[in-house]
């Protein structure tokens, strides 16, 4: 959606009552808008018709973290309205471009959209503008040109309609905050390289919102772009919610098609930034997936699942103090179909109910470099960043009738370096619980899926390094590092 940017972005805001408001001042609050961003926008001078003044030749241009972009528009009309608003819309056609360096290699990025049917109604005043969204459609098409692949997408959403607010406060921040609403969007991918197999991705989804907000200091704008990636003191949070969706991946090969679909009743994709944090957080709802080949292959399958979450925080910029990091992964209520079950199990030894898995963990690392200076990272003999703590806050799972949960805190001395691991020496301890884990040994060995002798081992550890706990099949775990680089495990050294 990175063409809605150049305009949506653009187009924040709130109002007051019968204010009127000038076509220069919708153009400046933009200009500073992407100021904050080390971008500029450029236009003819301007051509007033009657209550209508044209911007033509508008072009808008940014450098994100070393890829070059260029967004232009054969022009932007404004109509100033009687009651002091404007009605603001757009040539039929615009275009991006966009240049990025990969591995000594110019990637070009060429993408037309079209948003000919959005009107943009802004109210208010200079300081302080609402603008509204309406528009039947928007479309865009993008190629990409890379050493011998051929890459297109295109892109429909219908139904946009929505509100943001944009104001410059006495504290010279630039505020901004909306909601859209699309009634549904479409996408296809192609990725065809000149030799091997070529990938078509459809995908369509109902019913998204877009919420978000943001600040950022009000800056001058530059005379030319800025090589930036997420400014100083820039502060945002954002969030898409999505009803029903499908994504549909076709492979094509010299010896067949293989087609992997996934529906979704809902979802959400989220992203905040803050302190030095970025975080992303991913939700899929009541889901379905299967693997089919034309021919059949061994490795169909069909699965489905209640919920799916990813979670990721880290840090982007180097600092002299550690940064907050996290990382969040769940799957719940996760089945696969018979198709699998009856080659795995054809006597029915398990229940085939869901399974859950869950695990959260959280700590503290010192970045050495920015995480997208691509120069620095080249440059960079080692490792990018020293890991200085890890708190496992939670783990799960729960399979057949077995259950693990664990959790635990581990500091990490940077000053003392395992020559072996090249890892810094660990202090801390990590606590595990597990139920059923002999029940699930035993309905492995009868399914034969393992040596024996494995299955007798993997009995034997739980008796040498777990307690056995008050229930039948129960057991617990601590494992426990200690200054020195020494590890024992429910008291005993094994290290």
């Amino acid at each position: 959606m990175k063409f809605i940017l150049p305009a949506a972005a653009l187009l924040l805001s709130s109002t007051a009552a019968m204010a009127e408001l000038a076509p220069q001042d919708v153009l400046e609050r933009w200009r500073g808008f992407y100021a904050g961003f080390g971008a500029t926008i450029a236009t003819a001078a301007p051509e007033v018709t009657g209550r209508t003044t044209r911007y033509a030749d508008v072009l808008a241009q940014m450098n994100v973290a070393g890829s070059e972009a260029r967004y232009s528009f054969d022009w932007i009309e404004m109509e100033s309205l009687p009651d002091g608003a404007l009605n603001i819309t757009f040539s039929p056609t615009g275009y991006a471009t966009t240049f990025a360096q990969t591995n000594g290699n110019t990637i070009e990025s060429r993408l037309s959209y079209d948003l000919g049917a959005l009107t943009i109604h802004a109210q208010g005043t200079p300081d302080n503008i609402l603008f509204s969204y309406d528009a039947a459609i928007i479309t865009a098409h993008q190629s990409q040109t890379m050493p011998e692949v051929g890459i297109t997408i295109t892109t429909a959403i219908e139904g946009v309609q929505g509100e943001v607010r944009s104001q410059l406060g006495a504290d010279d921040l630039i505020s901004e905050s909306g909601t859209l609403g699309m009634a549904a969007l479409t996408a296809k991918l192609t990725f065809e390289p000149n030799s091997g197999p070529q990938t078509y991705v459809n995908f369509s989804t109902e019913g998204l919102a877009v919420n978000y907000d943001l600040s950022l200091p009000n800056k001058p704008a530059p005379e030319a772009p800025i090589p930036l990636f997420f400014p100083d003191d820039l502060v945002f949070g954002y969030a898409i919610t999505a009803g029903p969706g499908t994504t549909t991946v076709d492979q094509k090969t010299d010896i067949g098609t293989g087609r992997f679909i996934l529906t979704q009743s809902g979802g959400e994709l989220t992203m905040a930034f803050a302190a030095n944090a970025l975080s992303y957080g991913l939700t899929a709802t009541e889901a379905t997936l299967a693997l089919t080949n034309t021919p059949p292959q061994p490795v169909d399958f069909s699965a489905a699942f209640a919920r799916f979450h990813f979670g990721l925080t880290l840090p982007l910029r180097k600092a002299d103090t550690p940064s907050p990091y996290a990382l969040a992964l769940a799957l719940q209520g996760f089945t696969v179909g018979d198709d699998i079950w009856d080659r795995l199990d054809p006597e029915a030894t398990l229940s085939r109910a869901p399974a859950s898995f869950a695990f959260a963990l959280n700590g503290t690392a010192k970045l050495f470099v920015d995480l997208f200076d691509q120069t620095a990272l080249t440059a960079l003999r080692g490792a990018p960043f020293e890991l200085h703590s890890l708190m496992l806050s939670s783990l799960s799972l729960d399979f057949e009738g077995m259950g693990l949960t664990g959790n635990g805190a581990v500091t990490f001395n940077n000053e003392r370096i395992d020559p072996m691991s090249g890892l810094p020496e660990p202090l801390g301890a990590l606590d595990f619980s597990i139920n059923g884990a002999l029940g699930m040994l035993d309905k492995i060995g009868r399914l034969g899926l393992g040596d024996p002798m494995i299955i007798i081992g993997a009995k034997g550890a739980l008796g040498m390094f777990a307690t056995a706990g008050e229930k039948p099949d129960s057991f617990s775990s601590r494992i426990e590092f200690t200054e020195g680089g020494h590890m024992s495990v429910n008291g005993q050294q094994v290290k």
